[in-house]
């Protein structure tokens, strides 16, 4: 249910290592900008199950690291560069079929070199920050922001740190960004 694996092949397609369990819907595994590090979070079982044992992983070949607090779960991420993640992140709790018993998530950076996480965004009551995403040419942030009952969603901007942050597009809530290929 829900569950699928992410797994590693070698480029010689010799070597294939299975990382972990994980939901596509929860964060798609994503490869770090420029190293060879990729992102996931590990977790699986449908949400319905509860909000909880979602942790954001990194895989630098050779080496494993988690970045989930315990009694915490991730739901999506996105790179910034090489040592910066936004991870949209809740505390763990059971599942429920009220939408209004949901933990609602705000959104942290985690620097990976020295593991410091901080919040940088603070929803108002009833509103949760899903989806980070980043815009390399603008050097910002973008995030899903919507009421607990997913409705009234709106896209917001932002500085990195979360700073300087309004409401970009009301009435939105899936966000693509196109960015061309270095030169």
């Amino acid at each position: 249910m829900d569950s699928n694996m992410v797994c590693t092949i070698s480029a010689a397609g010799r070597h294939f290592d299975v990382l972990d369990e994980i939901i596509l819907q929860v964060g798609k595994p994503k490869w770090a900008p420029s190293k060879d590090i990729l992102a996931y979070i590990a977790g699986g079982g449908r949400l319905v199950f509860g909000f909880k044992d979602k942790d954001l992983k990194t895989k630098e070949f050779p080496a494993f690291t988690t970045y989930t607090p315990e009694n915490y779960a991730d739901l999506d991420f996105a790179w910034k560069d090489d040592n910066t993640i936004f991870v949209s992140r809740i505390k763990e709790a059971e599942w429920s079929n009220d939408f209004s018993k949901h933990p609602l998530p705000a959104l942290f950076v985690i620097d990976t070199v020295s593991g410091k996480q901080t919040q940088i965004t603070s929803p108002p009551e009833g509103y949760a920050d899903y989806s980070p995403d980043y815009i390399r040419s603008a050097d910002k942030m973008i995030w899903i922001q919507r009421k607990y009952h997913y409705q009234d969603a709106n896209i917001w901007i932002a500085d990195p740190d979360g700073t300087n942050a309004y409401l970009w597009l009301k009435n939105a809530d899936s966000p693509v960004i196109y960015s061309p290929k270095d030169s």
